[in-house]
């Protein structure tokens, strides 16, 4: 039990913080299905009241209102479950047809081809960009409430075995060198437990190589910049 000015704080499973729902046991389910509930109920608004707008129009409405729905805070909630990322995508698909006006295809891939001629990214593909712009600006100290050395595991050069073949053909692994890294990769969280597993500085550091990272960032800045 806990107080605060001689309040005792109720226990709840739920509650809202800046636009995210923090549920007890620290997952983003109920989040996830909040936010796709408000995207689809937008969707079926614009759906109603732009029925004989031009596509372009239609496109606008859907990035403004519905998409910036999805992707509010989502350096923060990215789902690693399949169930809500496809809960997502799921509207965008929707999306798609609504903006095109074709309801009537059923081919398989229709709906892919549709995304691609309007030139929207499925969104999981976006808040991995999203991710790594974030993680960009950490690291370049861009971010002044973030402190990269409290936050960031700097990679230290590591020995290098590279084997050599003699004259006699008998191969000896030497050390030769030390492995030179870029100055700007990184490790992941050291931990024994599960405790960062999905959090989005593991995620992201562990699904990029240690000094090809900082090469991705400044790509993918470079593009949501342009």
């Amino acid at each position: 039990m806990y107080s605060l000015d001689r309040h005792v704080l109720q226990q709840v499973q739920h509650n809202p913080y800046l636009g995210l729902q923090i549920s007890e046991d620290l997952k983003w389910t109920t989040h996830i299905s909040n936010v796709a509930k408000k995207a689809n109920s937008t969707l079926g608004f614009l759906r109603r009241n732009l029925r004989f707008c031009p596509k372009d129009c239609k496109k606008t409405a859907y990035i403004s209102l519905v998409r910036s729905t999805m992707e509010y805070g989502a350096i923060i909630w990215d789902p690693y479950t399949q169930h809500d990322i496809n809960q997502l995508e799921r509207i965008q698909r929707r999306a798609a047809r609504f903006i095109t006006g074709d309801y009537r295809s059923r081919e398989e891939g229709s709906v892919t081809k549709m995304l691609a001629e309007l030139e929207l990214d499925n969104l999981k593909t976006r808040r991995t960009s999203q991710r790594l712009v974030f993680l960009y600006k950490v690291v370049e100290g861009l971010v002044s409430a973030i402190n990269p050395d409290d936050f960031l595991v700097k990679s230290k050069p590591k020995r290098k075995i590279k084997p050599k073949t003699f004259d006699n053909f008998v191969c000896a692994n030497i050390v030769t060198n030390s492995v030179k890294n870029n100055s700007k990769a990184l490790d992941t969280t050291p931990s024994n437990t599960n405790l960062y597993k999905n959090s989005p500085q593991t995620g992201v550091c562990a699904s990029t190589q240690r000094s090809a990272i900082y090469l991705a960032l400044r790509i993918k800045a470079r593009r949501c910049t342009a």
